[in-house]
């Protein structure tokens, strides 16, 4: 079987690493564009927003044809127009500029359930935008299905992380405490929950899986306003 070539954009930290480390050992080679500079191979130090580094990008990957493209950055909640040049623009101008193989790649967008749920911690552009990934999704879905290019879309809830781990772990932490409280399998998301998704939608198994939103959130979706309130007077 021949070595899938995965990009990751975002693949530095976070969720990004994780599916960088779960690729890595499937055997992928595995490419990254990440705004920080970082000193191993097939490592791309780009802004995405800016024109210049959408250049960069594309000359690098001119000659190079790619299994999986997977949207994993951070979201960039200090700048409201940052933001939508990231889901609006740079998403879409890395799509149409990649070369992918036609005997079947994937694309994988990270989105949030804040498309359909409010989130209190988070802005309206975060709000926003990812409900316009979902819809970029399900448009590249039916765009792209006669080039036999899947794209689907990751919709996770609040996500434990290993740079926010010493955080998490806090006997008194409060967040931790409600979502294990609040959710039905009784614990928050991890990193490689996400990771474990992106290798199987990446994989000749979800060969036919195409145009999908896919919550990874321990059944949260399913409880309802009436159900919390009633949690919290036990």
């Amino acid at each position: 079987m021949m070595r899938k070539k995965s990009l990751i954009i975002g693949g530095h930290r976070g969720i990004g690493k994780s599916i960088y480390i779960n690729l890595k050992k499937r055997g992928d080679e595995i490419f990254c564009v990440s705004r920080s500079t970082i000193k191993k191979k097939n490592f791309i130090t780009a802004d995405i927003t800016n024109k210049i580094d959408q250049d960069k990008i594309s000359n690098f990957f001119k000659k190079i044809k790619i299994d999986n493209l997977i949207f994993a950055q951070r979201y960039r909640g200090d700048d409201s127009e940052e933001e939508y040049k990231v889901i609006l623009k740079a998403t879409t101008n890395i799509i149409k500029n990649i070369k992918f193989k036609k005997t079947g790649s994937s694309i994988i967008i990270l989105g949030s359930i804040a498309s359909t749920t409010v989130i209190g911690d988070q802005d309206d552009v975060y709000h926003l935008t990812r409900g316009a990934l979902e819809t970029l999704t399900k448009y590249y879905a039916f765009k792209l299905g006669t080039n036999k290019t899947r794209v689907n879309c990751i919709q996770p809830t609040k996500i434990f992380k290993p740079e926010n781990k010493s955080f998490f772990s806090k006997k008194n932490n409060l967040d931790r405490k409600l979502i294990e409280k609040i959710t039905p399998l009784s614990r928050m998301g991890t990193s490689d929950d996400i990771a474990n998704l992106v290798e199987f939608l990446t994989s000749e198994k979800s060969s036919y899986i195409t145009g999908t939103i896919i919550p990874v959130d321990g059944g949260l979706r399913l409880v309802g306003q009436e159900q919390i309130a009633k949690m919290f007077r036990k």
